[in-house]
């Protein structure tokens, strides 16, 4: 059975707070071919402090003074969150949306059936949020930018402490956007044999290069951050792709995942059709009569591919011929005894 990469695009809050585009990507994404759309939900007062700050990224890309007013710009009602649900739901596709709180968390699973629980990279030691998810029997997308290897481990096994859960790894750099040189898409591989998980990448580079070289190298699912305006005022707006490079993204992904195909050799009848055209076979260098003994120097190998392999010339050599045979024929088995 060939694979299939769950392709995640991240909206996050890149609806700037409205509704109304919102429901406008998930309409425009929906076409693309990806199997699920995600956003964000959080009571920013929940999620911060009187001291939080912003990120540099953060302070470059957005115009409000502090964290938790730019966060109050850009996030859904839970009411809205439930409209962009169902219409998700209507195009049958995927909802999900990482919470940044315990409240809105609770909020998303008692009202939207999401096929993933997603812990974002810094809420993975936030003990509410991991314990509610842990007890609950629910595939988990996890997140690991920032985080050691002891870090990811004690994460898993608090998420696994009543159970082990069915958890994909992403491989992730915490950086908006993220150099290439930073990427390090090796370390994907090794998460996966370090931690025996499946693995997959949230991708925060520019382009799509390196979300397609992940899927090359084995990641099962692609989380992309995408955005309506790469010029729009907000946190995330710089380090998306726009809808239209996503659809270029999903038909590449889809088209590298059918190229990866399994580890035996298989071949197609258009693959049988060339090996009958391109090989040699042993052919009669001059006319053969009935009752010749057929010796090496009345042989050559030629085309088509469609009688003895010259590897197999031992089969010839030494045999009566049955029938005459012209020159330049190829010599089949039929012919001799």
């Amino acid at each position: 059975m060939k694979k299939h990469v769950y392709i995640i695009a991240e909206v996050g809050p890149n609806h700037n707070g409205d509704v109304n585009i919102a429901l406008k990507m998930v309409e425009e994404i929906a076409k693309t071919g990806v199997d699920a759309i995600k956003f964000q939900m959080t009571n920013p007062y929940a999620l911060y402090s009187d001291d939080s700050f912003k990120a540099t990224y953060q302070k470059n890309n957005d115009k409000a003074p502090t964290a938790r007013e730019m966060s109050l710009r850009i996030q859904l009602k839970p009411e809205e969150h439930l409209l962009v649900y169902k219409r998700c739901k209507d195009l049958g596709i995927d909802y999900i949306c990482t919470a940044f709180d315990i409240d809105s968390l609770k909020f998303l699973d008692d009202h939207c059936d999401m096929s993933y629980y997603k812990i974002a990279s810094g809420e993975i030691f936030s003990l509410d949020i991991i314990d509610y998810i842990a007890q609950h029997n629910k595939p988990i997308i996890l997140s690991t930018g920032m985080a050691t290897y002891d870090e990811i481990n004690t994460s898993l096994n608090l998420l696994n402490e009543y159970g082990k859960h069915d958890i994909t790894i992403l491989h992730c750099i915490s950086a908006y956007p993220a150099k290439y040189e930073e990427v390090n898409l090796l370390n994907m591989i090794e998460l996966r044999d370090r931690f025996g998980y499946k693995v997959g990448f949230s991708d925060h580079t520019i382009g799509n290069d390196c979300a397609i070289a992940a899927v090359a190298m084995g990641a099962c699912m692609i989380e992309k951050h995408v955005t309506y305006d790469k010029k729009a005022n907000g946190p995330d707006h710089k380090a998306s792709i726009t809808i239209e490079e996503l659809m270029s993204l999903v038909q590449s992904i889809r088209h590298v995942e059918s190229a990866i195909g399994v580890k035996e050799r298989e071949f197609s009848e258009t693959q049988r059709e060339i090996s009958r055209v391109a090989r040699k076979s042993v052919v009669s260098r001059h006319p053969i009569k009935m009752g010749d003994v057929i010796h090496k120097e009345d042989i050559c190998y030629k085309r088509p591919g469609i009688g003895v392999l010259p590897i197999q010339q031992n089969l010839v050599i030494g045999k009566k011929a049955v029938v005459d045979i012209d020159a330049d024929r190829v010599i089949k088995m039929e012919y001799l005894e």
